[in-house]
Protein backbone atom coordinates (compact mmCIF):
# COMPACT_ATOMS: atom_id res chain seq x y z
CA UNK A 1 0.00 0.00 0.00
CA UNK A 2 2.75 2.34 0.16
CA UNK A 3 1.71 3.32 -3.88
CA UNK A 4 -1.49 4.86 -2.09
CA UNK A 5 -1.58 8.93 -2.35
CA UNK A 6 -5.31 9.15 -0.64
CA UNK A 7 -7.13 7.26 2.14
CA UNK A 8 -10.50 7.10 3.77
CA UNK A 9 -10.09 5.01 6.77
CA UNK A 10 -13.12 4.32 8.79
CA UNK A 11 -11.29 1.19 11.65
CA UNK A 12 -13.70 -0.21 14.35
CA UNK A 13 -11.91 -0.36 17.78
CA UNK A 14 -13.82 -3.45 18.62
CA UNK A 15 -13.43 -5.12 15.86
CA UNK A 16 -9.74 -4.84 14.45
CA UNK A 17 -6.67 -6.47 16.36
CA UNK A 18 -4.27 -3.97 17.05
CA UNK A 19 -1.55 -5.68 15.10
CA UNK A 20 -3.48 -5.47 12.19
CA UNK A 21 -4.28 -1.74 12.71
CA UNK A 22 -0.60 -0.91 12.81
CA UNK A 23 -0.49 -2.91 9.45
CA UNK A 24 -3.24 -0.56 7.63
CA UNK A 25 -1.40 2.76 9.22
CA UNK A 26 2.50 1.71 8.19
CA UNK A 27 1.12 1.08 4.94
CA UNK A 28 -0.79 4.47 4.46
CA UNK A 29 1.96 6.13 5.76
CA UNK A 30 2.57 7.84 2.32
CA UNK A 31 -0.43 9.45 2.04
CA UNK A 32 -0.80 12.97 0.78
CA UNK A 33 -4.18 13.01 1.64
CA UNK A 34 -5.85 11.28 4.36
CA UNK A 35 -10.01 11.59 5.93
CA UNK A 36 -9.60 9.85 8.79
CA UNK A 37 -13.02 9.49 11.43
CA UNK A 38 -12.35 9.77 14.98
CA UNK A 39 -12.69 6.12 16.01
CA UNK A 40 -9.91 5.20 13.88
CA UNK A 41 -7.78 7.77 15.23
CA UNK A 42 -8.30 6.11 18.32
CA UNK A 43 -7.06 3.10 16.60
CA UNK A 44 -4.10 5.05 14.95
CA UNK A 45 -3.21 6.63 19.00
CA UNK A 46 -2.54 2.91 20.42
CA UNK A 47 -0.16 2.10 17.74
CA UNK A 48 3.53 1.95 19.04
CA UNK A 49 5.70 3.00 17.36
CA UNK A 50 3.34 5.65 16.18
CA UNK A 51 4.05 5.56 12.35
CA UNK A 52 5.18 9.02 10.67
CA UNK A 53 3.09 10.44 8.12
CA UNK A 54 5.95 11.87 6.00
CA UNK A 55 4.31 13.06 2.80
CA UNK A 56 1.10 13.98 4.19
CA UNK A 57 -0.49 17.65 3.27
CA UNK A 58 -4.15 17.16 4.07
CA UNK A 59 -6.03 15.82 6.73
CA UNK A 60 -9.53 15.53 7.73
CA UNK A 61 -11.51 14.35 10.92
CA UNK A 62 -14.95 14.75 10.61
CA UNK A 63 -17.68 15.34 13.03
CA UNK A 64 -18.32 12.24 15.12
CA UNK A 65 -21.26 12.17 16.87
CA UNK A 66 -20.22 11.13 20.06
CA UNK A 67 -17.17 12.90 20.42
CA UNK A 68 -17.30 13.47 23.83
CA UNK A 69 -17.32 9.84 24.52
CA UNK A 70 -13.81 9.75 22.06
CA UNK A 71 -11.47 11.09 25.24
CA UNK A 72 -8.45 9.64 24.12
CA UNK A 73 -8.33 11.40 20.34
CA UNK A 74 -9.86 14.46 21.76
CA UNK A 75 -7.25 15.03 24.69
CA UNK A 76 -4.16 13.63 22.48
CA UNK A 77 -5.30 13.27 18.54
CA UNK A 78 -4.57 16.78 17.73
CA UNK A 79 -1.23 17.06 19.27
CA UNK A 80 -0.01 13.60 18.12
CA UNK A 81 -1.08 14.30 14.31
CA UNK A 82 0.44 17.80 14.17
CA UNK A 83 3.66 16.06 15.58
CA UNK A 84 3.48 13.47 13.05
CA UNK A 85 2.77 14.62 10.25
CA UNK A 86 5.68 17.31 9.63
CA UNK A 87 4.75 18.21 5.84
CA UNK A 88 0.81 18.78 6.56
CA UNK A 89 -0.65 21.82 4.53
CA UNK A 90 -4.49 21.71 5.59
CA UNK A 91 -6.12 20.08 7.92
CA UNK A 92 -9.45 20.27 9.39
CA UNK A 93 -11.30 18.74 12.51
CA UNK A 94 -13.85 19.41 15.60
CA UNK A 95 -13.62 22.26 17.69
CA UNK A 96 -13.38 19.68 20.57
CA UNK A 97 -9.86 18.43 19.30
CA UNK A 98 -8.44 21.83 20.31
CA UNK A 99 -8.72 20.43 23.62
CA UNK A 100 -4.69 19.47 24.36
CA UNK A 101 -2.33 21.43 22.06
CA UNK A 102 1.83 20.74 22.34
CA UNK A 103 3.89 22.92 24.13
CA UNK A 104 6.51 22.36 21.43
CA UNK A 105 4.88 23.90 18.60
CA UNK A 106 4.82 20.97 16.01
CA UNK A 107 7.08 21.97 12.63
CA UNK A 108 4.30 21.79 10.36
CA UNK A 109 2.28 25.04 12.05
CA UNK A 110 5.39 27.03 12.21
CA UNK A 111 6.33 25.99 8.72
CA UNK A 112 3.61 24.38 6.36
CA UNK A 113 0.12 24.70 7.37
CA UNK A 114 -1.58 26.96 5.30
CA UNK A 115 -5.36 26.39 5.87
CA UNK A 116 -7.02 25.20 9.13
CA UNK A 117 -11.00 25.00 9.43
CA UNK A 118 -12.42 24.01 12.86
CA UNK A 119 -16.02 22.96 13.10
CA UNK A 120 -18.49 22.66 15.52
CA UNK A 121 -17.10 26.22 17.37
CA UNK A 122 -19.00 27.40 20.64
CA UNK A 123 -17.87 30.44 22.72
CA UNK A 124 -17.12 28.12 25.83
CA UNK A 125 -14.31 27.18 28.35
CA UNK A 126 -10.77 28.35 26.88
CA UNK A 127 -11.45 27.32 23.00
CA UNK A 128 -10.61 31.21 21.59
CA UNK A 129 -7.75 30.91 23.42
CA UNK A 130 -7.16 27.56 21.64
CA UNK A 131 -7.70 28.94 18.63
CA UNK A 132 -4.89 32.22 19.43
CA UNK A 133 -2.55 29.64 19.81
CA UNK A 134 -3.05 28.45 15.79
CA UNK A 135 -2.54 31.79 14.90
CA UNK A 136 0.49 32.89 17.21
CA UNK A 137 2.22 30.14 15.84
CA UNK A 138 1.22 29.28 12.20
CA UNK A 139 3.91 31.05 10.11
CA UNK A 140 2.69 30.05 7.00
CA UNK A 141 -0.93 30.17 7.59
CA UNK A 142 -2.90 31.50 4.90
CA UNK A 143 -6.74 30.94 6.01
CA UNK A 144 -8.28 30.28 9.48
CA UNK A 145 -12.25 29.27 9.18
CA UNK A 146 -13.95 29.02 12.23
CA UNK A 147 -17.57 26.90 12.12
CA UNK A 148 -20.12 27.57 14.63
CA UNK A 149 -22.84 25.74 15.31
CA UNK A 150 -26.13 26.92 14.02
CA UNK A 151 -27.15 27.77 18.20
CA UNK A 152 -24.04 30.75 18.71
CA UNK A 153 -26.01 34.12 17.85
CA UNK A 154 -25.08 36.18 16.02
CA UNK A 155 -23.21 38.90 19.02
CA UNK A 156 -21.51 35.84 19.91
CA UNK A 157 -20.12 34.87 16.33
CA UNK A 158 -18.94 38.97 16.73
CA UNK A 159 -17.31 38.43 19.71
CA UNK A 160 -15.16 35.24 18.73
CA UNK A 161 -14.46 37.55 15.58
CA UNK A 162 -13.11 40.71 17.51
CA UNK A 163 -11.51 38.34 19.96
CA UNK A 164 -9.21 36.99 17.29
CA UNK A 165 -8.94 40.12 15.22
CA UNK A 166 -6.74 41.63 17.59
CA UNK A 167 -5.03 38.82 18.22
CA UNK A 168 -1.16 38.73 17.35
CA UNK A 169 -0.64 36.09 14.51
CA UNK A 170 2.70 34.74 13.05
CA UNK A 171 1.75 35.19 9.93
CA UNK A 172 0.50 38.91 9.03
CA UNK A 173 -1.39 37.90 5.40
CA UNK A 174 -3.76 35.40 7.33
CA UNK A 175 -7.30 35.79 7.00
CA UNK A 176 -9.87 34.30 9.75
CA UNK A 177 -13.38 33.42 8.43
CA UNK A 178 -16.15 32.56 11.08
CA UNK A 179 -18.77 31.20 9.54
CA UNK A 180 -22.35 29.68 10.22
CA UNK A 181 -24.62 27.68 8.87
CA UNK A 182 -27.58 29.49 7.89
CA UNK A 183 -31.44 27.68 9.62
CA UNK A 184 -32.11 27.02 5.57
CA UNK A 185 -29.11 24.93 5.42
CA UNK A 186 -27.55 27.81 3.23
CA UNK A 187 -23.88 29.31 3.32
CA UNK A 188 -22.61 32.38 2.33
CA UNK A 189 -19.99 31.99 -0.55
CA UNK A 190 -16.12 32.56 1.41
CA UNK A 191 -14.88 33.29 -2.02
CA UNK A 192 -17.96 35.98 -2.28
CA UNK A 193 -16.85 37.60 0.89
CA UNK A 194 -12.99 37.78 0.84
CA UNK A 195 -13.85 39.47 -2.78
CA UNK A 196 -15.65 42.11 -0.86
CA UNK A 197 -12.56 43.18 0.43
CA UNK A 198 -14.10 44.92 3.70
CA UNK A 199 -12.12 44.70 7.17
CA UNK A 200 -15.03 43.84 8.67
CA UNK A 201 -18.20 42.15 7.39
CA UNK A 202 -21.73 40.42 8.68
CA UNK A 203 -24.66 39.19 7.19
CA UNK A 204 -26.34 37.30 10.37
CA UNK A 205 -24.40 34.08 9.27
CA UNK A 206 -20.45 35.18 8.12
CA UNK A 207 -17.98 37.36 10.10
CA UNK A 208 -14.89 37.85 7.69
CA UNK A 209 -12.41 39.95 9.11
CA UNK A 210 -8.30 40.50 7.51
CA UNK A 211 -5.14 41.27 9.59
CA UNK A 212 -4.29 44.81 8.43
CA UNK A 213 -0.76 45.19 6.77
Amino acid sequence: MQSVVEADIDIDPYVVLQADAMAVFTGISNVHSLLLSTRSLEVLLTCDPLPIFANLVELEIPYCPDHKECSISTNKGLETLLTSSPELEKHSFYQEFLCSLPEEVPHCLLFRLKVIEVSGFMNYGNYIEKAKYILKNGGALEKLTIRTTPNVSQAERLKISQALSGCPRKAQQCCVLVLCHSYCGCEIDEDDAIALGKWNWDYHRMVYFHNKS
